[in-house]
């Protein structure tokens, strides 16, 4: 930082849309979700969101049925992923938060826990279970 002339600082917004949806227009990837980066599924999310986007359109002859089908699938989902990145973004911004919200940071900060937690999916595990049931 001191050697840099001008150094960069970009702000990390968290998105989660609650509608998706609108007539005949749809939110999908980051226009849906925008994610921390520290979770890593950017791209994974955006393709997902494509496919079902495709699978409810397909598979539901009715437009609005179809898009509806993609919202109440997709918004969960979403949510789940800026969750997970905002609980891996914590350990960044624990120095200024209550001693709970410190403590609950204190597991991502070490180097195991980050690279381990990084773009990793796993955290998906309890979404998919709850679907297929």
């Amino acid at each position: 930082m001191h050697r840099t002339e001008l150094p960069l600082i970009q702000p990390i917004y968290d998105v989660a849309s609650q509608q998706l949806v609108f007539d005949r227009v749809v939110l999908l990837g980051d226009a849906a979700f925008v994610a921390r980066p520290h979770c890593g599924m950017g791209v994974t999310k955006a393709a997902q969101d494509a496919s079902a986007l495709f699978d409810s359109i397909i598979e539901e002859a009715n437009l609005d049925l179809a898009l509806a089908r993609y919202q109440s699938e997709r918004t969960p989902f979403g949510t789940r992923v800026v969750q997970r990145a905002q609980a891996l973004g914590a350990y960044m911004q624990a120095q200024i938060a209550s001693a709970e919200e410190r403590r609950d940071a204190e597991k991502y900060r070490t180097v195991e826990a980050v690279m381990k937690e990084t773009a990793a999916s796993t955290f998906l595990e309890d979404y998919a279970v709850s679907l297929a049931s």
